[in-house]
């Protein structure tokens, strides 16, 4: 059983598994040249708001006509990978005290 004093960790640690996940699942999606059926569309609305900061950074790559690498997604995935393990180092030095 994981200790109490650690929820805040756990709590940031699950976050960051969504948001890497949803991020990922939007990168394969793209690149494998997805159709916009239902599920994709929820997908792209869902990552619209995570990625709008980084939107134009990197000019996507076109391997063929449906087949798209964002690179400015993979970017995005970078950074918040980044953040969420600062956030969850700090939340685990704030429970060593």
């Amino acid at each position: 059983m994981v200790e109490r004093r650690f929820w805040l960790a756990n709590v940031l640690n699950i976050l960051m598994n969504v948001v890497q996940a949803l991020i990922g699942l939007y990168i394969v999606l793209r690149l494998f040249g997805a159709r916009e059926v239902p599920f994709v569309r929820f997908i792209a609305a869902v990552n619209r708001p995570l990625l709008a900061p980084f939107a134009g950074m990197f000019r996507p790559v076109r391997i063929q006509d449906d087949y798209v690498l964002e690179l400015s997604a993979l970017f995005a995935l970078m950074i918040y990978s980044l953040i969420g393990f600062a956030l969850i180092k700090l939340a685990l030095m704030m429970v060593k005290r």
